[in-house]
């Protein structure tokens, strides 16, 4: 049985789309910017800077610095904490840390905010590593890079973990390194069936604990 359990985070534990697509309604409207594309789910997931540029159609540098700088600014201060655990998510992963699984984050969120969403649901105890777009920017520039640095981190070895996520993306990344990959059927990303997607977060502990 594989007992290290890695997951991304937005889409996966928590819903943070409504906090985040407001604060990126915020931000156009502050620097005088027209969304070129619609302000919905399929934002959420890619780096803060990434999605600024494929919002606003721009690849100006400063507007983009100056956009990421608004958009931390108005979500590491309040908006952050409006994120809400999926159902079921809180006490599975209080079963699993229990158990004597060792949980881990693997997220293209900022650290920053990951770090207070997690104090603020009460889950700082319960994961050993959490890995964030920019805990160590001199170590990865992706997913796949961020994974590969928490293996060696952590000191697991990649046929004894799971990553559990709800992109696409976030397959690639896990498949790149070597690790099993669990897709979820309640996040942002689309799987068909034949990729057996989780059906719930109660899925998963019956997947893992059989």
């Amino acid at each position: 049985m594989k007992r290290h359990i890695l997951f991304d985070f937005d889409g996966t534990l928590v819903d943070s789309a409504p906090a985040i697509l407001g604060c990126f309604s915020r931000v156009l409207q502050v620097h005088g910017q027209q969304a070129v594309c619609p302000v919905d789910d399929s934002l959420i997931g890619p780096p803060l800077r990434q999605t600024l540029a494929t919002l606003s159609g721009s690849s100006d540098n400063a507007l983009l610095d100056a956009m990421s700088a608004t958009f931390k600014t108005l979500y590491d201060a309040e908006a952050c904490l409006e994120t809400a655990a999926y159902a079921g998510c809180q006490a599975v992963i209080e079963q699993l840390h229990a158990q004597g699984f060792n949980l881990c984050i693997a997220t293209n969120k900022r650290l920053l905010p990951t770090q207070r969403i997690l104090a603020a649901l009460g889950w700082e105890g319960l994961f050993s590593e959490v890995f964030a777009s920019d805990s160590y920017p001199d170590r990865y520039q992706d997913k796949t890079g961020m994974i590969a640095a928490l293996l060696e981190e952590a000191g697991i070895a990649a046929q004894q973990a799971i990553y559990i996520g709800d992109t696409s993306a976030d397959g690639r990344a896990a498949a790149a390194n070597g690790v099993e990959f669990w897709p979820v059927a309640w996040g942002y990303g689309h799987f068909a069936s034949s990729e057996q997607p989780l059906r719930s977060p109660q899925h998963m502990l019956e997947r893992l604990v059989p």
